[in-house]
């Protein structure tokens, strides 16, 4: 009925929630429209003016909303929202979440003017979302393109956009709900319209079966594996179909193909070819390591050798940074290394072909381990970026997971559970209180009485608790509470609070001071080496061609001013850390070669420039150009002080286009002018 245009696209969405999917919570519907109960109210009483023509009402009963009316009365109200096309009713956010997803996925430059009546919203509107996709695609490494006459484009690879797409959906919707659209295949009309918009109806009805056949060959061993691979099957179809199958090195793909962890891809193969799918051998490859769940091709090897560097030494430069940013001290122990270890070790693999892990609680970590997470993404970033690695918020999650774990084990250990008792009224009645509340807390591994003339020097010891069997009045003790000689069941519960508060009040929950742990590792000897470093920088231009040509290149410059000795072993290790494709950093044209050793003798920073671009791999194995070479050199037993610097020189030739600039164009007193800046920058957390 054309009188539909009189509601609004709120009331729209609201009534074509409760239509499609029935009687719905008054709180979860104001959540998910992020408007007050109040507000839904308000609305639901516009609709019901609009619905007396159809003699069907909506009624709230115990904060549930229903619709009530003859099966026949609600068949008309159906049919006047079909009037109302359901991409009309997203909000803005979802609106976003759809034009992000189409661009992630155009095959060429689409139209503003597209979206504009695809939503049904005027063109200022669209390119107000546009500004906002932006932010959220360059924190993704990819860039969009908008041009009068041109359209929209997104630049970036494709294994860049598929990842970005993965994250997208796990934005849009909570995980739960989206496994409920896969396992039940819930009509969630957001979902509907997310993939059937993006996908279309038939590919995204074959995926569901293809998966399910997949599992059922090969067990995929949770729900957000499960998930995982259909999307990334989703996105080898549609991406195969359209003819943009993904780039792989030829060498790379038959590696894993061949490989004997990988052997399950045979029948996968079998279940395509019954639904005549074939697939480019890499787009099989692809798939082959999200379906693994990105297990290493290599299990017998450490990772980090390969890479160029002690897994060990990686993890107490990490564990060190995180410690000096919440200003505690952190022990690591024999638990804490070893878990870093089992973790990191296969992440690095990960990180390197450009996988990402799925970590389901990274939300709840970053609020409860707020000040940590903090620290431990500051500490990764400085530390692996030296590596040109970029960790992720969700393997930072698990790294905070672990430190965090161990910080309640060293909290256990450092700081006891102990409560003292003031008690004026006699030794007798403090020995019965003693008594007492050593039978009801069998925890507290320290109780002591002492009388009101003793309590001043008893609170300095530093009591977890403090109680008193009378009122006092010039005592600010925090943790101080007054109960009764006689325990009773409220002074229990008094008890049991303060317990606890204290375990709640963890060094994890502390924000962490301005100033750094308590005896500094800096030291006049570390400023004198910083100093030294900067003032023999070194800018050599060389006459190489090739990559080969170009590290032969520089380890020769490096032995010719005695930093090293063997030539051939560093030779190797450098060519070993591009076959891994992890030098380059993404769209400077620079690569970053950092390594310790034993024979360097002090730390060492410099440029080299080639006369013109060679090609070498990027992340994930794509090709990349560069005709800049920054290396770095430490001390194997490198002060954490020099670490440190050489963190924040990696960070800010990742982030700041000024050093990436100067390193490539500038002259040798401009690059060391900006270096100092750099190194005597403040950094927020």
């Amino acid at each position: 009925m054309s009188n539909v245009e009189q509601l609004t696209v709120r009331q729209k969405f609201i009534m074509n929630n409760l239509v499609e999917k029935g009687p719905l919570t008054l709180k979860g519907l104001s959540q998910q429209i992020d408007v007050s109960e109040r507000t839904i109210l308000r609305e639901i009483s516009a609709l019901n003016d609009w619905l007396k023509q159809h003699k069907v009402r909506i009624s709230e009963s115990g904060g549930m909303l229903h619709i009530d009316g003859v099966e026949r009365d609600l068949a008309k109200a159906r049919e006047s929202l079909k009037e109302i096309p359901h991409l009309w009713m997203l909000n803005q956010e979802q609106r976003q979440v759809l034009i992000t997803a189409q661009l992630l996925l155009a095959e060429e430059p689409i139209k503003s003017a597209y979206f504009s009546h695809q939503f049904n919203v005027v063109e200022g509107t669209i390119g107000f979302y546009l500004d906002k996709i932006n932010h959220w695609l360059q924190e993704k490494n990819l860039t969009m393109v908008r041009k009068r006459g041109y359209g929209l484009e997104i630049k970036g690879t494709d294994w860049q956009k598929r990842n970005a797409f993965v994250d997208l959906i796990y934005s849009y919707k909570p995980l739960s709900e989206l496994l409920t659209f896969l396992y039940e295949d819930n009509q969630d009309y957001l979902l509907m319209a997310f993939f059937k918009v993006t996908f279309g109806e038939t590919l995204t009805s074959l995926t569901k079966r293809l998966i399910e056949e997949i599992h059922d060959n090969i067990f995929l061993k949770n729900d957000i594996g499960y998930f995982s691979a259909f999307m990334h099957l989703l996105l080898v179809l549609k991406r195969t179909e359209s003819g943009e199958a993904i780039e792989m090195p030829a060498q790379l793909v038959q590696e894993i193909l061949s490989s004997e962890e990988y052997n399950f891809m045979s029948g996968v193969q079998a279940i395509l070819s019954t639904h005549q799918i074939k697939l480019p051998d890499a787009e099989l490859a692809y798939l082959a390591l999200h379906l693994s769940g990105g297990k290493n091709l290599f299990q017998d090897e450490n990772e980090a050798k390969r890479l160029g560097f002690e897994l060990e030494d990686l993890i107490r430069e990490v564990i060190y940074l995180t410690g000096k940013k919440l200003n505690l001290k952190i022990f690591c122990d024999e638990v804490l290394l070893s878990g870093l270890i089992q973790h990191i070790n296969p992440a690095l693999y990960r990180l390197t072909m450009g996988l990402e892990v799925r970590n389901p609680i990274i939300n709840e970590i970053r609020h409860y381990y707020k000040h940590l997470y903090d620290a431990v993404a500051y500490a990764c970033r400085h530390v692996f970026s030296k590596y040109n690695l970029s960790i992720p918020d969700n393997e930072v999650g698990y790294i905070t997971m672990h430190i965090g774990a161990a910080l309640e084990r060293q909290q256990r250990q450092e700081k006891k559970l102990s409560l003292l008792i003031i008690c004026p009224n006699g030794i007798s009645t403090a020995k019965m209180l003693f008594r007492k509340i050593r039978n009801e807390f069998p925890d507290l591994e320290t109780i002591e009485t002492c009388s009101l003339r003793d309590m001043h020097d008893k609170i300095k010891n530093d009591y977890a608790m403090v109680v008193s069997t009378v009122k006092l009045e010039h005592i600010h003790e925090p943790a101080l509470t007054v109960i009764s000689p006689f325990l009773l069941k409220e002074d229990i519960d008094k008890i049991k609070t303060m317990i606890l508060k204290f375990r709640k009040n963890s060094l994890l929950e502390k924000n962490p001071g301005p100033m750094p742990i308590s005896e500094p590792d800096e030291s006049q000897q570390d400023f004198d080496l910083a100093n030294t470093m900067l003032e023999k920088f070194q800018l050599k231009n060389l006459s190489a061609r090739t990559y080969l040509e170009t590290i032969q290149g520089i380890v020769d410059e490096i032995h010719a001013l005695d930093l090293i000795s063997d030539k051939k072993s560093i030779q190797h290790l450098i060519a070993k850390r591009e076959e891994k494709g992890n030098v380059i950093i993404p769209g400077r044209h620079i690569a970053l070669i950092h390594f310790r050793a034993e024979e360097v003798p002090a730390p060492f920073v410099g440029v080299f420039r080639l006369p013109e671009y060679i090609q070498t791999k990027g992340v994930g194995y794509l090709p990349e150009r560069v005709d800049t070479f920054f290396v770095m050199l430490a001390r194997k037993n490198e002060s954490n002080y020099i670490l440190e610097l050489l963190g924040k020189i990696s960070v800010a030739l990742v982030e700041d286009d000024t050093l990436a600039e100067a390193l490539r164009f500038g002259e040798l007193q401009d690059i060391r002018n900006e270096l100092v800046e750099i190194l005597n920058r403040e950094e927020e957390q």
